[in-house]
This record gives C-alpha cells, sequence and structure tokens, in this order.
C-alpha cells in the first residue's frame, strides 16, 4: 500500500514511467491522468421479481450494455433460493458477468440447500436481519444449534457470509433511506431490542467463526470510527460500500471528510470491498438504476487512492474472499472509459 498522505492526488503508475521511458521522450503527457480501476466486481447486489433463466439473462445483458462503459465487470445477486437455484446456476454458468450468493432466513436454517447452493456454484451465503426487525424476532436464532452448523459447514470450505446486520434509525434522503426502515414496523410489532444487541449476536458469530470472511453489509450502519475499532478486533471482518458510500451528480465531498476516508480506505484497503445493492428486476432496467451504480463509483474515485489500493477496492478484495476467477480488463479496444 502506498504511503502517500490522503490530501495528495496520486496519479496512474504510467505517468511516472513515462518519465524515463524512451529516455522520457513522452515525460508529462497525460500527466493529469488518475489511477483507474482494470474492472469492477460488484459484491452486493439483487435480482428480482423472476425465475426465468432467460428473463435473468436478458435483464443482465441490457444493465451491462451501460455498465460496462463504468467498467463494471460482475455483479454477485443476493438472492439464490430453492426456487431459483436451478436458474440462477444456469445463468452463472453461462455468463462469466453473473454469480450469486445464497439467501438464508433465519427462521429457516437449511444446510442441505446451502450444500446443494455451494455445489451449484453459490459463492456463500447472504443472510439478513430484516425480517426479524419488522416481525420482532430473536436476535439469537444465529446461535441456535442449526445455525451454528451452517456457519460451522461455510467455515470448514472457507466460504464468506455477507450479512445485513442492523439498521439505522432516522432518515437518509441523500441516498433515498426512508426514516426508521424496518424499524417502525418492527416496533409495532413488540420488537424490544436494539441495533446494538443485533450487531453483538453478529460480532459473537464473527469471534466463533474465524475462518469465515464476515462481510457486514452497508458499513453495518455505524460510522468509520467503530468500525476501524471492529477491524482491528476481529481480523474476518469486512464491509462493503453499499448505501452510505454515494456521492450524488455534480456533489463533491467536503474536503475534510474526503481526506478522512482515503486515509480509512488506504488503512483497511483489504477489508473493504465495492458494493452497491442495486436491484434487477423485469421493467426496470434504466438510467436510475445506472446512477445507483455510478453514485457508488464516484465515491470512491473521489477518495483520490493509490493505485493499488483502488485496485483491491474495486475488484481484488471481492475476488479474493468471494473465490471468483479475475476477469480480462473491461477496457474496449481504444474507446476512452
Amino acid at each position: 500500500m502506498s504511503n502517500q498522505p490522503a490530501g495528495q492526488i496520486p496519479h496512474a503508475p504510467d505517468v511516472a514511467e513515462r518519465q524515463t521511458a524512451d529516455d522520457g521522450f513522452s515525460a508529462g503527457w497525460g500527466c493529469q491522468y488518475l489511477p483507474s480501476e482494470r474492472y469492477i466486481v460488484d459484491c452486493h447486489t439483487h435480482c428480482f421479481g423472476t425465475k426465468d433463466r432467460y428473463e435473468i439473462f436478458r435483464m443482465l445483458d441490457g444493465f451491462f450494455s451501460r455498465a460496462i462503459a463504468f467498467r463494471l465487470g460482475r455483479m454477485v445477486a443476493l438472492d439464490g433460493s430453492p426456487e431459483n437455484l436451478e436458474s440462477f446456476a444456469a445463468v452463472a454458468n453461462f455468463d462469466p458477468r453473473f454469480r450469486f450468493w445464497l439467501r438464508g432466513n433465519d427462521d429457516k436454517p437449511d444446510l442441505d440447500f446451502i450444500k446443494r447452493g455451494i455445489d451449484a456454484g453459490g459463492v456463500g451465503l447472504k443472510i439478513l436481519n430484516i425480517r426479524m426487525i419488522r416481525l420482532a424476532g430473536d436476535p439469537k436464532a444465529w446461535l441456535s444449534k442449526p445455525w451454528q452448523e451452517i456457519f460451522a459447514f461455510l467455515e470448514s470450505r472457507n466460504l464468506p457470509v455477507l450479512w445485513h446486520v442492523t439498521q439505522r434509525q432516522s432518515a437518509a434522503p441523500y441516498m433515498g433511506g426512508n426514516k426508521n426502515s424496518y424499524w417502525a414496523e418492527g416496533w409495532q410489532n413488540g420488537a424490544k431490542f436494539t441495533n446494538e444487541d443485533l450487531l453483538q449476536v453478529f460480532l459473537e458469530n464473527v469471534k466463533r467463526f474465524r475462518g469465515i470472511p464476515f462481510i457486514g453489509a452497508h458499513q453495518l450502519h455505524i460510522g468509520w470510527d467503530r468500525l476501524g475499532a471492529l477491524f482491528t478486533d476481529h481480523p474476518n471482518l469486512n464491509t462493503d460500500t453499499s448505501c452510505g458510500c454515494v456521492v450524488r451528480p455534480t456533489d463533491q465531498m467536503p474536503e475534510p471528510d474526503r481526506c478522512r476516508l482515503s486515509e480509512f480506505f488506504r488503512q483497511w484497503h483489504d477489508r473493504m470491498l465495492f458494493g452497491t445493492d442495486i436491484c434487477l428486476e423485469p421493467g426496470c432496467i434504466d438510467e436510475y438504476l445506472l446512477q445507483h451504480l455510478v453514485n457508488h463509483i464516484r465515491f470512491v474515485h473521489q477518495l483520490r487512492l493509490p493505485d493499488t489500493v483502488l485496485q483491491e477496492v474495486m475488484h481484488a478484495n471481492a475476488t479474493r474472499l468471494l473465490n471468483l476467477d479475475p476477469l480480462s480488463d473491461m477496457r474496449r479496444g481504444a474507446l476512452r472509459p
């Protein structure tokens, strides 16, 4: 990792190379070039609304026809279920742009399905506390024997878990979040537990299963200082950039925030995975969806990360933790994107 201060603007490695290559003939050419990712792996997406493999492919192809201009190379959908497993596996086997997580519900631990799903090509397990919050469930369900057996199996295969653990209380109109999402419904149903309760159950599993790379979705809805402290305590804990890490069109991060976040990503360069939470649905492959992706890309670009860190965040960390095969560079010939 580069020791370059967060406030400095890094340049692409080829800028320095031209200072001496060919006896410096092209020194200074493209002096403004910044590091650019070879491709992007979005580790946190959704694919809803159909179980038909051909319709899934058409949605995928329609989205990537636009998103490849921003170097998106692969999306990993969170929604592998017994109902769509055959279709997801068929698309993933045919198209390297698509991979999928297996989705588990707190009230239905199913080790047999997890094993079948992994054999069919699932990269790991995605679990959510959303149903638990909404229906005032039991946060300690994840410590039950059936779930502990599932985690033990995943650990034995060094497979990752992407976990939507907590949910912020407040509105977040900048990124489209409603006030007290899921909690308002949960309180009506008698929920007495808190985000801290949910977080502690999650961390207990992180401690018990050190061989599982846990990815806390949406930065666990906690601030960067506490997230950094958790990274220090838990070497198998990671996070993705989904939801919180966005910059809208024409916006620029305030410089103090940009420098602080840039330093955080540089320090924890091997724990940060690019994710967006985009949702592919029939009839919804449009400019709005594309801008959802671009807002997350813009956030990372404004951090001005060194080339090595940028490659890790945008694709290498996901490729390593999700055991994916590397992709080729997404640049298309001499086209400028």
